[in-house]
């Protein structure tokens, strides 16, 4: 039993191992794949460690399972003093921890690196890590070797590694032990290893293979010894080292540069090597923000060396002037600095050398509410509803109850809560977010990832669903330095949170473009803020930088918008045309630009923009109360796209749009199109207009010569419909999601998917009435109309009454043309007038003419 007791726990720590190291979910097979064992097995084995919490179990089909991120962190606690263990330095500590665990002996390991950025620190780290998982004991020895301080003496580097026997050479009295052998059951640290002869190097790659190594002087007695080797170099190991050599250290770290380093990571880098300092003089020290600023941007080959070097120098210049007193001032005039870099304000410090130095603060309740949120996440990505997105958002807040124990109030904390209420409360307006910025720094604290499995699909449903809040997201966390992964976790959170703010039925997009420093994004702010929501983008454009550069810089920006019901473009001077052409392949709708920016006019703008008025409306409210230049380019998607139009409505094509486009592959555009616009546009002949269409979807058939493809909504129901669209669609969708693309179809078009669209009358008395004006007008034509035609004219007509009521419908002047349409519009009057009593309400012609276009084709 105890055999296969511990035949069992080895292969239990076997998987933790390899969920710990792989970074993403898997499922059960893909592990037991991985680990060539049976499914039964490993089921087991995973079934067992979920229960002892050391794994994660993410429910769906099929269960998936992860690591468990606090098993991981117990595992590896003597890393957590490692500044950038869970950040920028998690795959190096994931790879050594590994190379240290590995049987029998472990993994020799590289490490590289510019100088001063900690390659024997996190050597001596690997050497405790060993002896905290009793891989090595307690007392087994760790020894340095720096190859450079004897690089031109490759003899004397042989005989400190290998050893001697007396009389091995003049002045070899007595024998000596090499480090190879004094290290045995330990490690060995060689540092600069690339100064290492290429000697020295076979023999080392030699002992590497067998275990074995000869003293110098002696080819007949070989010694064993279990020794571990750690190396690091500054230089490229394939220029420097043996291919022979490399090859027999499977493990090659790299630990990077301190500018390269996220912000946190330096912050706190900085925050303890002034600790180390206030340790050293029994005092406070104090650090403005100016110094802050300076150091946290250090640019130097030395990196943390050199870092330490200049605080070193700082807090001696200080201390000898403020020697009496019991706290100690950094400031400018104390840093022997060369180059001073932009001042960025990260706060101040102030740092106790009688406090204890906490690296990171490990809450438990935090790991599980963190887990439990995770797990909700990927439910979210199966069921995007309304009511399970108020559940994760629930979840999220409820992240709150831990704020009371985060945030030490550090200058990252205080550089968060000023990049948060001047991008995301003033810059964009959303002045009564502020109670989010604790929470989402606490989300930045714990440094929360959503699985990697889970991002794709949830940044595409939010970016359906709130495209508004995301873009509002990815502009705060694109001045936050973080670890894109991370970043865009973050950036799904605080979308989500600020969904509740941002008006998301804002369709039409705009953009200020304007010369100054600060100039667009101060009128942004004013017209965000004034109007308490999200309206306009802004680009600020230097004097000293080109039109082109602007260009580039808008064309990204506007690509990350749907600009298909209109965009707005802003600017202080500059050529309109020349706008215009560069930016208008960018743009898949209709164009506005304004050559006159200022804050009123934006502001006017901004306001019609909140009253929901369409893109026509306001351009034809400009053309009549602007007296400054302006220019409207009309046109449709520069994507391939696929129209839709609805003679009920662009309301109903909009939503027709949205069940395609969650379907689509994102560079096909799915685009609602007014019907009066698309008759016009055909009447025209502006094939232009639809240069880059494959498809049009209308609930009329069209008659005219088109030269594109065109279907009537109501063909799809029926097999041929069916068929067609299947065709129109193959190289674009799969056959699943045809599949699924024609079932919400039939759904939406269904007498309940109608009865879901009205917003006030019963479904029940409407549909009633609509069946007895279908009646009439099949006994006064002599009609027998199928069942997808009926369909249309309970969408139809249900709908139009709902608008008359209301009051929403275009008050167009038209007449009737042929004897058939005014006959058509005088029975249709005798038709509606028991409705129009009932309802109160009042038919235009507008709207006989489209039950006329519905009709038409039966009644000729």
């Amino acid at each position: 039993m105890s055999k296969n007791g511990v035949h069992m726990d080895d292969a239990k720590d076997k998987v933790v191992s390899y969920l710990n190291h792989v970074s993403k979910s898997m499922t059960t097979v893909e592990i037991a794949n991985s680990l060539n064992l049976s499914r039964s097995v490993i089921s087991n084995y995973l079934n067992t460690l979920f229960k002892e919490n050391r794994i994660k179990k993410i429910s769906g089909r099929p269960i998936r399972w992860s690591k468990n991120c606090a098993d991981v962190s117990e595992r590896t606690s003597s890393f957590c003093n490692f500044i950038g263990y869970d950040g920028s330095m998690k795959h190096v500590i994931e790879q050594v921890s590994a190379a240290v665990a590995y049987p029998p002996n472990g993994l020799n390991i590289l490490i590289t690196g510019n100088s001063g950025v900690g390659k024997s620190f996190l050597a001596k780290k690997i050497y405790e890590y060993a002896k905290e998982i009793k891989i090595i004991r307690s007392n087994s020895p760790y020894f340095v070797l720096n190859c450079a301080d004897y690089a031109n003496n490759p003899e004397l580097v042989s005989s400190m590694l290998f050893g001697y026997v007396k009389g091995a050479y003049t002045g070899a009295d007595s024998s000596h032990n090499g480090l190879l052998l004094q290290a045995n059951g330990g490690y060995l640290f060689l540092d600069e290893v690339h100064r290492l002869s290429s000697e020295n190097q076979e023999k080392l790659f030699s002992f590497i293979d067998n275990g074995l190594f000869y003293q110098i002087g002696d080819n007949s007695h070989p010694i064993k010894s279990n020794v571990r080797l750690i190396m690091a170099t500054t230089e490229r190991p394939t220029d420097t080292l043996l291919t022979t050599f490399l090859r027999r250290i499977p493990i090659h770290v790299t630990i990077p540069d301190f500018l390269k380093r996220s912000i946190d990571e330096r912050l706190t880098l900085l925050r303890y090597i002034i600790y180390q300092e206030a340790v050293k003089l029994n005092k406070k020290i104090y650090v403005n923000n100016q110094v802050v600023s300076a150091l946290v941007q250090t640019n130097n080959r030395g990196n943390i060396g050199y870092l330490k070097n200049l605080i070193q120098i700082a807090c001696s210049i200080a201390y000898k002037k403020q020697h009496g007193l019991d706290q100690i001032d950094l400031s400018m005039d104390s840093l022997l600095i060369d180059k001073l870099p932009n001042f960025e304000d990260y706060g101040d410090l102030l740092i106790d050398g009688q406090a204890a130095f906490i690296f990171n603060e490990k809450n438990s309740l935090k790991n599980a509410k963190f887990a439990q949120l995770m797990t909700e996440f990927h439910k979210l990505t199966v069921d995007f509803s309304s009511d399970n997105v108020q559940k994760v958002k629930s979840s999220i807040r409820k992240i709150n109850q831990l704020l009371e124990n985060s945030c030490q109030k550090t200058g990252l904390y205080y550089r968060h809560q000023e990049l948060f209420k001047k991008i995301i409360e003033q810059q964009f307006g959303l002045n009564k977010t502020s109670y989010l910025e604790p929470l989402m720094f606490l989300f930045y604290e714990a440094k929360f990832c959503i699985d990697n499995h889970d991002l794709e699909p949830l940044y595409h449903h939010i970016n359906i669903s709130f495209s508004r809040s995301l873009h509002v997201a990815v502009c705060f966390y694109k001045n936050i330095d973080i670890e894109d992964k991370v970043k865009q976790s973050l950036i799904i959170v605080l979308a989500m949170l600020l969904s509740d703010h941002v008006d998301e039925n804002i369709t039409i997009r705009g953009l200020m473009i304007a010369h100054g420093k600060n100039t667009a994004t101060s009128i942004q702010t004013v017209v965000n803020s004034l109007c308490g929501n999200y309206l306009f983008d802004a680009i600020d454009m230097p004097i000293n930088v080109g039109v082109s550069s602007i260009i580039q810089e808008a064309n990204a920006l506007i690509d990350t918008f749907n600009t298909t019901k209109g965009f707005i473009l802003m600017v202080d001077m500059g050529s309109l045309s020349q706008l215009y052409s560069e930016i208008s392949s960018h743009i898949n709708g209709d164009l506005l630009v304004v050559n006159n920016l200022t804050t009123i006019t934006a502001l006017d703008l901004a306001l019609k923009m909140q009253q929901k008025m369409t893109f026509q409306e306001i351009t034809n409210r400009v053309d009549q109360g602007y007296h400054i230049d302006t220019q409207y380019f009309e046109g449709v998607s520069q994507n391939i796209n696929i129209l839709v139009s609805c003679v009920s409505g662009l309301g109903i094509a909009e939503k027709i749009s949205e069940l395609f486009q969650t379907l689509m592959p994102d560079n096909i555009q799915i685009v609602p199109v007014d019907y009066s616009t698309l008759k016009y546009k055909i009447m025209n002949c502006d094939w232009n207009y639809f240069k880059q269409t494959i498809l049009v979807l209308t609930t009329v058939d069209i008659d005219d010569k088109i030269p594109f493809d065109q279907m009537n909504i109501y063909d799809l129901l029926d097999a041929t419909g069916e068929r067609k669209l299947n065709k129109c669609l193959s190289q674009y969708l799969s056959q699943d999601k045809l599949k699924k693309l024609n079932q919400k179809l039939l759904r939406f078009f269904s007498k309940e998917g109608i009865s879901e669209k009205l917003s006030f009358l019963n479904p029940d008395v409407i549909l009633k009435e609509v069946e007895d004006v279908n009646s009439k007008y099949e006994d006064f034509y002599h009609l027998k109309l199928d069942g997808k035609i009926k369909l249309n004219l309970y969408l139809h007509i249900a709908l139009m009454i709902e608008r008359l009521i209301v009051h929403n419908t275009k008050d167009i002047s038209i007449q009737a043309i042929s004897n058939e349409e005014k006959d058509f519009f005088k029975i249709t009057k005798s038709i509606f007038q028991p409705l129009e009593m009932k309802y109160n309400i009042h038919i235009p012609n507008y709207e006989l003419s489209l039950l006329y276009e519905l009709f038409r084709q039966f009644i000729k």
